[in-house]
């Protein structure tokens, strides 16, 4: 996997680097379309922006002017994570950031190329808020509604806790573990993600 990450930081190791790229590669549900769109991940500083991380990408057009796929890049925010000492424990509240944005990747990725969804103006589609118990009236496709009532922030999240192994994948945000008040993804909310490759 040849994934280009850059540590505007200056506070992690080349292993520890490598270590987030395989992450990705050995440990999320990830492929090769997926993985060669996404153009790189970056460790910066922002302060405190109220953002952890976040996924932003453009879209690639064929000879025909039309999407065959996307160049994305994840943004991870140091500042969040500069107090913890413990180097492991930073890396891995990392990877838990890392998580939730590629879970934006795949899902947002995928739908965007496949589905033809315009994924920042457009809701998920009707499957989705069927298969987690969404309504229009408490859900938005954006955050006119707070983060934690957007569909797409929803969706990254229950890819998080879908997907990444133990402890990466404790308490959604959206939870009811977390005094939210969406139940935990279902096995159908798994098999959707799963299958929006196809």
């Amino acid at each position: 996997m040849s994934l280009q990450i850059e540590d505007n930081t200056g506070k992690f190791t080349q292993a520890e680097l490598e270590e987030l790229v395989n992450f990705i590669g050995n440990d999320l549900l990830s492929d090769e379309f997926d993985l060669e769109w996404l153009g790189a991940i970056k460790i910066r500083d922002s302060g405190p922006s109220g953002w952890r991380g976040y996924w932003k990408f453009k879209e690639h057009l064929d000879l025909n002017n039309q999407i065959d796929g996307i160049v994305a890049v994840i943004v991870l925010n140091f500042y969040y994570v500069r107090p913890i000492k413990d180097t492991q424990k930073r890396l891995d509240r990392l990877k838990e950031v890392l998580a939730h944005e590629y879970g934006h990747h795949w899902t947002l990725s995928y739908l965007r190329v496949y589905q033809s969804l315009d994924v920042w103006r457009e809701r998920m589609p009707n499957e989705y808020y069927r298969l987690r118990g969404l309504n229009d009236r408490d859900y938005a496709r954006d955050y006119s509604k707070g983060w934690d009532r957007c569909d797409k922030e929803i969706i990254a999240e229950d890819y998080r806790s879908l997907f990444a192994p133990a402890p990466y994948n404790e308490e959604h945000q959206m939870g009811t573990s977390c005094g939210g008040t969406l139940e935990l993804p279902s096995q159908e909310v798994k098999k959707y993600i799963e299958n929006l490759n196809k």
